[in-house]
Order: C-alpha cells, then sequence, then structure tokens
C-alpha cells in the first residue's frame, strides 16, 4: 500500500520547507527524528519559490527559530494545500544516510508531523513526497514503528516520489 505525504510544505523543506508537491497531505502521530535535538541544516534558511505551477506550496519562507528547528511561513499556497495554517515548526533528519525534513502546525492543536525528503541540486531544494510501502500507515505506532517502516519503504524505487524544485529568492 502507497500512501503519500504531501504538506511542508507541508511542508517542510516542505517546508522549505515544508516545501511541497501535489497532493493532499497526510500527518503522522510520531517524528521520523528526535526534535529539538538535531542541528539545522543552515542552507535551508531562506525565501524558496517553487519552479512548479502545481506545487502544493508555492512560496515558503524558513527561519532558524532555535538551534535544532525552523520557524516555518507558508507565503503563498498552491491549490492542493490542505492545512488551515501557514505557520509550522519544522525540523531535520539524517535517516539511513538520507535528509529529511518534517514539520507540525504551530498554531493549531491538530501536531501531526508531515515529513518530507530533501536534497540540494546545486542551487536548487528538491523536496519528495516519501511513501511508506510496506505496512502503511496502519504500521506507524510509535515512532521505532515508523522508522522501521522507512527503512524498509526505502528499498522500494517508489519510495521517493513527486519530485518539486524550489530556488532561493
Amino acid at each position: 500500500m502507497k500512501i503519500s505525504f504531501q504538506s511542508f510544505s507541508t511542508a517542510v523543506a516542505m517546508a522549505a520547507v515544508v516545501l511541497v508537491s501535489t497532493g493532499c497531505p497526510v500527518g503522522l502521530d510520531y517524528p521520523l527524528g528526535k526534535p529539538d535535538s538535531e542541528k539545522l541544516d543552515k542552507k535551508l534558511i531562506g525565501t524558496w519559490v517553487s519552479q512548479s505551477d502545481d506545487s502544493e506550496i508555492k512560496k515558503v519562507k524558513v527561519t532558524k527559530n532555535d538551534d535544532n528547528k525552523y520557524d516555518i511561513e507558508v507565503l503563498e499556497r498552491g491549490e492542493m494545500y490542505m492545512l488551515e495554517t501557514d505557520f509550522l515548526l519544522g525540523y531535520t533528519t539524517k535517516f539511513n544516510g538520507q535528509t529529511f525534513i518534517y514539520a507540525q502546525a504551530k498554531d493549531q492543536e491538530d501536531k501531526k508531523y508531515y515529513h518530507y525528503h530533501y536534497a540540494f541540486d546545486g542551487n536548487k531544494l528538491v523536496l519528495q513526497d516519501m511513501s511508506l510501502m510496506v505496512g502503511g500507515m496502519d504500521a506507524v505506532t510509535s515512532q521505532e514503528a515508523l522508522q522501521e517502516e522507512v527503512a524498509a519503504s526505502m528499498k522500494n524505487p517508489d519510495f521517493l516520489s513527486t519530485p518539486v524544485e524550489y530556488v532561493k529568492e
């Protein structure tokens, strides 16, 4: 079962980063990484503009909140943006040799985490949805279970999808 995550733009990096792509955001109760404990990737800081007309987030501003998290503000929504807020807290993590950004709403009771894979291609930020392809969302009952699901799903060539490129303004 393939579950697509879209939102950070949901965000994040989706931004930034939270910066995202072309579908409906799916939130999880658990983060892939350890919020407030991993260092920021300073290259994510800035205002990012999507290179695609179909992106969920067309323009997003990522700023440093502290040494371990970002403030993410969606400045321009795409048609598919589904969150009720434009203000998120974002975090990065390295997992199995890959970089991910995840975010959660700042000003809502819903504290779901929205995850994206991110990478840089020259001066472009590329965000991709990750798919839970083994047990799906039903397998995510804890942070450890999410990490196991992501590790297993990463073995599938379709784990990452819908790349969206952003350039710094």
